[in-house]
């Protein structure tokens, strides 16, 4: 594919603060955005040149969405396979819906990658109480069992500590196609960011270790701090998957670092990650600035870490406060972004990046409020 000039416009589906950051990207870039979502509330339509609102699968939105770009990507994997299929029918969508469908679906997803000889958590997929108490009998406890489709920041899924547990709270999810995994007694979790241009170029942004409470993921930073032996391990885990998938995009491997330096990667996202927004600031490219180039067919930037950096999300509520006295705490290093979202409990609402330090301590919050 010939790089798309300047001006050229390149659709994004979703609505959320990904597809935010991804249109200031594009712009710095000097490209276009038309969004594509169901809600015209949204972070996307702050910075948006066109915004087409319509349900994911009316046709006439999605026509109108494919006549307004020149190229297409997603800020979210949750979208229905019609509206991938549609738009991929319409304009090149990229990664591919089939790569997209993978990675929505947890036992889909687990599948494929253990497929490729990406090792993974031991576990089981079950789709029946009877399934899920046989997986009890198979797996060590405790263990957690998720819902394949839906679940995010903790949702959609819940902890036993006993076999005989395993149905009930099958049940509890919706029943349906779930996945029962041993606990992973993990050292550190940590993730790598994988980039792939339309030619196969691959480059990698360094590890970023994260600490997550609740499901949430609250604080990133990097240098993940990890044995460079197990960082390599994941890089060749992120290989394999950028490789086997077909990627044209970026791919974020959410990892366990083991006690023994082993690696086990836990979650795979076709798009870009919360965990990699620390990259607007630290890095000479962002991975928002890396998804524009590749499916606007220029080639990888360069993922150089230029100085430290810790990201804490902004979580609840916003103490506008505690901001304050962080930014004083680290003057002209302190970059905060405000996705424009309503005060709801456990809702991301923002995210605060400081360089020059990976030991930030996150400030007191007033109650309602969460920094990192």
């Amino acid at each position: 594919m010939t790089a798309l000039p300047p001006g050229s416009t390149i659709g994004v589906i979703g609505g959320g603060q990904l597809g935010l950051m991804l249109t200031e990207a594009a712009h710095a870039l000097g490209y276009r955005v038309a969004a594509f979502t169901d809600t015209a509330d949204c972070p996307i339509a702050q910075a948006a040149d066109v915004l087409v609102v319509g349900g994911y699968t009316d046709p006439a939105a999605i026509a109108r969405f494919a006549e307004l770009a020149a190229v297409a990507t997603v800020e979210t994997e949750t979208l229905p396979a019609e509206t991938l299929a549609a738009v991929g029918e319409q304009i090149e969508l990229l990664p591919r819906a089939e790569i997209i469908l993978t990675t929505q679906d947890r036992a889909k997803q687990r599948t494929f990658t253990a497929g490729l000889g990406i090792a993974v958590p031991r576990h089981r997929i079950v789709a029946s109480a009877a399934e899920a108490e046989a997986a009890g009998r198979e797996l060590a406890m405790p263990a957690v069992i998720k819902r394949a489709t839906g679940g995010y920041d903790g949702r959609g899924q819940a902890w036993v500590t006993a076999p005989g547990e395993l149905a009930e709270a099958w049940a509890s999810l919706g029943g349906g196609t779930c996945v029962v995994e041993e606990r992973v007694p993990f050292a550190a979790e940590f993730s790598v960011i994988v980039c792939r241009g339309r030619a196969g170029e691959l480059a990698f942004f360094d590890p970023i270790r994260n600490v997550h409470r609740g499901g949430i993921l609250r604080v990133s930073s990097a240098p993940a701090g990890i044995p460079e032996a197990s960082a390599a391990t994941a890089r060749e885990f992120a290989r394999r998957f950028a490789e086997g998938a077909g990627l044209a995009g970026i791919a974020c491997l959410e990892c366990y670092l083991l006690p023994d330096g082993g690696v086990l990667v836990n979650e795979v996202a076709a798009r870009p990650h919360n965990s990699g927004h620390l990259t607007i600031e630290a890095c000479a490219t962002s991975q928002f600035g890396q998804l524009v180039r590749i499916v606007a067919g220029l080639p990888p930037g360069d993922t150089t870490l230029r100085e430290p950096a810790t990201m804490l999300n902004l979580i609840g509520d916003i103490d506008e406060e505690a901001l304050a006295a962080l930014a004083a705490a680290h003057p002209g290093r302190t970059f905060v972004h405000r996705y424009g979202k309503a005060p709801r409990p456990g809702r991301k609402l923002g995210h605060v990046t400081v360089l020059g330090s990976n030991a930030v301590a996150p400030p007191p919050a007033r109650p309602g409020c969460e920094i990192g």
